[in-house]
């Protein structure tokens, strides 16, 4: 059910809503009058709980206030591919807000318990009282965010584009050298999410990480990664 937010609510988060891509350069007042406004849908899930199915009618746009969710699809061969992460104050769904089908993609599972604020599309497109200026600016960051996300999504293209396991593993550790700017790198994901998200078997992936390990290429200490020949490894980077 649709609700304005409740002044203890508003407060509880609004330091994670600041963090959102959503809300980017509104100051605080602005934000928190802008959530006063704004009729919305507060869920709760427990661990392992589904948020949303593929083929699910999408509620809105949503925002994480606390906890992480994995967003999976299912290929061909029935094989479950990640495709990607949330934390706490990351937004998804947003590629959806103006589609004429607005049914989601994939599957959305909590990976712990976990609070989402959905925003419907009205939210968007209805004028709020007071709230003109900030309205237009999260319509900013909104496209913002869409031309970030599909990069994002090229790249995952990329991966999936090149042929041998080495060269998967290295166009991931050079987005991940790219996003972290450190020679010493941390995996967001294990062996088993790696695996999933390089659309590769874990058996296979933990054959060639031991491979780079032994050929002195990497070292790694479960998810701490030292890119030992860095020059090699960034050559199937994304460009």
């Amino acid at each position: 059910m649709k609700q304005l937010l409740s002044s203890s609510l508003i407060d509880q988060y609004i330091s994670v809503l600041e963090q959102c891509p959503l809300f980017q350069g509104l100051g605080r007042p602005e934000l928190t009058s802008y959530l006063r406004n704004a009729s919305v849908i507060v869920r709760k899930y427990k661990k392992n709980d589904f948020i949303a199915i593929s083929g699910d009618p999408m509620e809105g746009i949503g925002v994480i206030l606390e906890g992480s969710t994995m967003l999976t699809r299912e290929n061909v061969l029935g094989q479950r591919v990640i495709m990607a992460t949330f934390e706490s104050s990351a937004m998804f769904g947003e590629a959806l807000l103006f589609s004429k089908r607005p049914l989601w993609p994939a599957t959305i599972k909590a990976l712990k318990p976990t609070t989402i604020m959905f925003i419907p599309l009205e939210t968007f497109i209805e004028t709020l009282p007071d709230c003109q200026q900030c309205q237009t600016k999260i319509l900013s960051n909104l496209l913002e965010d869409l031309s970030e996300k599909a990069l994002i999504l090229t790249k995952k293209v990329h991966y999936l584009t090149l042929k041998g396991m080495r060269e998967k593993i290295f166009a991931y550790f050079t987005d991940l050298h790219t996003a972290q700017h450190n020679q010493t790198i941390t995996l967001p994901h294990n062996r088993e999410q790696m695996a999933e998200f390089l659309n590769v078997s874990r058996t296979s992936l933990s054959r060639e990480l031991g491979r780079l390990r032994d050929e002195g290429i990497i070292d790694i200490k479960g998810r701490k990664v030292t890119l030992l020949q860095l020059e090699d490894i960034l050559e199937y980077g994304f460009n």
